[in-house]
C-alpha cells in the first residue's frame, strides 16, 4: 500500500511545478508586451530633429510643421555668408530627439551687412522714402531746386548714386525738385530804403543781392538806395541778382588811409546745391598784388559775403576745389576785406 501513495505525491508535485512554469511564463509575457507597448508608443511621440541649417525659412517651417513640431524665430541678424532670410542655427541641434509639440528655436539671417543703393531718380519724396526703409537705410539731407524736367516734390539726383554698395543703415541725401521756375515779375522799387531794408525785400522776394556801388546825389537822404538795376517794373525772375546804389557824403571818399575807407561792395558768393562739402577760395588780383580773402570748405548753399573797398579795378577770382568758376572785375577803388559773413 505505501507504493500508490509515493506515486500520488510525485505526480502532485509535477503538476505543481507546471503550474508555476505556467504562471511564470504568463508573467513574463505580460511585462515583454508591456514594454513592447510602452517602446511603440514612446517612438510615435518622438521625433528626430531635421538639420536646418541653412535652409530657407519657409521650408524649415514646412518640415517641422509636418514633424508635429512648433517653429520659434528667436532672432533676425545680418550675417555675411548666411542668404536673407535662411537659417543660420537652431536648438535643438539637428539629430536630436524630441517628442512631437516641443519648440524648435533658429536664427534667421537678414542678409549681408552691405546693401546695393537703390535708384530713387524720378520717385516722388514719400516713395524714395519707403524704398530706403524697406532696404534697412535712413534718409539724409534734403535739397531742393527748380526743375524743368522733375516734377515738384520728385527726386533729381542722391547720394550715395545708385548702384554704390554701402552698409546697412546708411543714410542718402536727396535733391528734390521745387518744379518749373516761377513766371518773371515786375521788379520793385527800391529808392528811398535803406540798404539794411533793400536787402531784407530783396530775400523775400528771393532775388540775389549783386553789386553795391556808392554814389552822392543832392537833396537825397543819405545811406538810402537812389539806383538800381534792374529798374522798378523791368521783368525779373526768382533768385535774379539785383545792383544798388547807396547814398553818401561827398567828403567820404578814400583818403588812402586803409581806417577812412567808405568806397566799398558787398561781394556774395554761395555755393551750389550739392551733398558735399567743398573747398571754397577766394582771391584778389590787382596789378602785381595778390590777397586772399577767403579760404575754407562750405556747405551745399552756404554762403560767404565779404565787404570789400574799391580801387584801381582788381579782379576777384573763386576757386571751388580748385577749379575756377567765378571771376568778377570791381570797380573804382581797390578791394580791401573788412570782414566776412558766414551766413
Amino acid at each position: 500500500m505505501p507504493q500508490p501513495v509515493s506515486s500520488a505525491k510525485h505526480l502532485a508535485g509535477n503538476a505543481l511545478r507546471i503550474a508555476l512554469m505556467v504562471a511564470l511564463f504568463m508573467v513574463m509575457a505580460g511585462i515583454g508586451a508591456y514594454v513592447a507597448l510602452n517602446l511603440i508608443i514612446k517612438g510615435a511621440d518622438t521625433v528626430i530633429v531635421p538639420d536646418l541649417v541653412g535652409k530657407e525659412v519657409l521650408y524649415g517651417l514646412e518640415i517641422l510643421s509636418d514633424l508635429g513640431l512648433n517653429t520659434r524665430v528667436k532672432k533676425t541678424v545680418y550675417h555675411d555668408q548666411v542668404p536673407k532670410h535662411h537659417v543660420i542655427d537652431q536648438d535643438p541641434s539637428p539629430g536630436a530627439a524630441i517628442k512631437r509639440g516641443r519648440d524648435v528655436k533658429i536664427r534667421v539671417s537678414r542678409g549681408p551687412e552691405t546693401i546695393v543703393m537703390p535708384n530713387l531718380t524720378g520717385l516722388s519724396l514719400q516713395q524714395g522714402k519707403i524704398h530706403l526703409t524697406e532696404n534697412g537705410l535712413c534718409t539724409g539731407v534734403l535739397s531742393a531746386m527748380t526743375s524743368l524736367r522733375n516734377a515738384a516734390g520728385h527726386v533729381i539726383a542722391q547720394n550715395p548714386r545708385p548702384g554704390a554698395v554701402v552698409s546697412r543703415n546708411t543714410c542718402a541725401d536727396l535733391l528734390i525738385s521745387r518744379g518749373p521756375p516761377s513766371p518773371a515779375f515786375p521788379m520793385v522799387d527800391l529808392s528811398g530804403f535803406s540798404l539794411e531794408t533793400a536787402i531784407r525785400r530783396l530775400e523775400r522776394l528771393q532775388l540775389t543781392l549783386g553789386r553795391i556801388r556808392t554814389v552822392h546825389a543832392v537833396g537825397v537822404p543819405l545811406e538810402t538806395i537812389v539806383d538800381q538795376m534792374p529798374m522798378a517794373g523791368h521783368q525779373v525772375i526768382l533768385g535774379a541778382s539785383v545792383d544798388l546804389a547807396v547814398n553818401r557824403s561827398g567828403t567820404d571818399r578814400h583818403t588812402g588811409d586803409p581806417q577812412s575807407v567808405s568806397q566799398v561792395e558787398l561781394f556774395r558768393f554761395s555755393l551750389e546745391n550739392g551733398f558735399l562739402k567743398k573747398r571754397v577760395r577766394i582771391k584778389m588780383n590787382q596789378a602785381r598784388m595778390s590777397l586772399s580773402l577767403f579760404d575754407d570748405f562750405l556747405s551745399p548753399g552756404q554762403e560767404v559775403w565779404l565787404l570789400v573797398p574799391k580801387n584801381a579795378n582788381p579782379t576777384i577770382l573763386v576757386y571751388v576745389d580748385g577749379r575756377l568758376v567765378e571771376t568778377r572785375m570791381m570797380d573804382d577803388r581797390f578791394p580791401r576785406p573788412l570782414w566776412w559773413l558766414d551766413k
